[in-house]
């Protein structure tokens, strides 16, 4: 049933009159006419009486008539809720990124952000390698993340590089280069998450096999077997930002890093929010 039918309906009724309708509505006469008589033939029943004196409700219109009445209410309040759905859609930017990212610099770049669009609101995903998946189910707008799966819509932000985490009496000075080789031979802790397909990556390029101990805790939980002196560890400068255990940190003998980047939705659909936030991070310094 159409339901703008329905309204012209009720405000023909509350005119009395097809003609005062039509002219209100900017409708001719007779188009106004076929739209009430498709709405009788749709529904199979006689609505108004017509006549020289305007119309009136038949006895069954008068028994239809709140129910009609209850529909325009509803199909108003349908669009004033898909209204404000649309209205919080533009307005909200959805983003998955990795722990290391949510606990350093994010939250200083969405706050810069806000103080220049106050009215864009965030909802923070924190994920690994499943954050591409999410986004390409449509659940997030955005991904920051390492570059450990290589795709063509990835944006490079900042580098981020690796360091050597040893246990606080390791027998290694200060800021002394950390020979990467030395892996192979340490019991070495790979942490489970996004960063562990990083350093894999990393090592595969300089065909290094550590002696690898099966592990399957988060950057700060590898830190903390560290500075027990279960191992060592290769782990990015973000992720050591917010460390706070006992460890040495030393510099590699050889270039070990990562890409931090986006991918986001840039299409015809895509938000402007959206389009304005990953605007606002290709000009951030990091």
């Amino acid at each position: 049933m159409d339901i703008n039918k329905v309204k012209v309906l009720l405000y023909a009724v509350d005119n009395g009159s097809l003609l005062m309708t039509a002219s209100k509505l900017g409708y001719t006469q007779a188009g106004l006419t076929h739209m009430m008589n498709s709405l009788e033939s749709e529904l199979g029943v006689v609505l108004l009486h017509r006549g020289k004196f305007g119309v009136r409700l038949t006895e069954e219109g008068e028994r239809l008539m709140p129910f009609f009445k209850e529909l325009v209410s509803a199909n108003a309040k349908i669009e004033t809720e898909v209204e404000l759905i649309l209205n919080q859609k533009v307005s909200m930017i959805r983003i998955a990124a990795i722990s290391s990212v949510i606990r350093t610099w994010l939250p200083d770049v969405i706050r810069a952000f806000q103080n220049e669009n106050p009215k864009i609101s965030f909802e923070i995903k924190e994920g690994d390698d499943r954050l591409y998946q999410w986004f390409d189910e449509g659940r997030v707008d955005m991904c920051i993340t390492s570059n450990l799966m290589k795709r063509e819509d990835f944006i490079p932000l900042a580098r981020d590089d690796f360091f050597a985490v040893l246990p606080p009496d390791y027998p290694w000075k200060e800021d002394e280069p950390f020979p990467l080789h030395r892996i192979e031979t340490e019991h070495f802790l790979f942490p489970y998450c996004a960063s562990d397909l990083d350093v894999e990556q990393q090592l595969a390029g300089y065909r290094i096999k550590p002696n690898r101990q099966t592990t399957y805790v988060d950057d700060n939980s590898a830190a903390s077997m560290v500075a027990k002196g279960f191992g060592i560890s290769l782990m990015p400068d973000l992720v050591l930002q917010s460390c706070r255990e006992q460890i040495k940190i030393a510099p590699l003998d050889m270039p070990c890093c990562r890409n931090i980047g986006m991918i986001y939705k840039n299409g015809k659909n895509a938000s402007v929010a959206v389009k304005k936030f990953a605007s606002f991070l290709k000009k951030w310094t990091f």
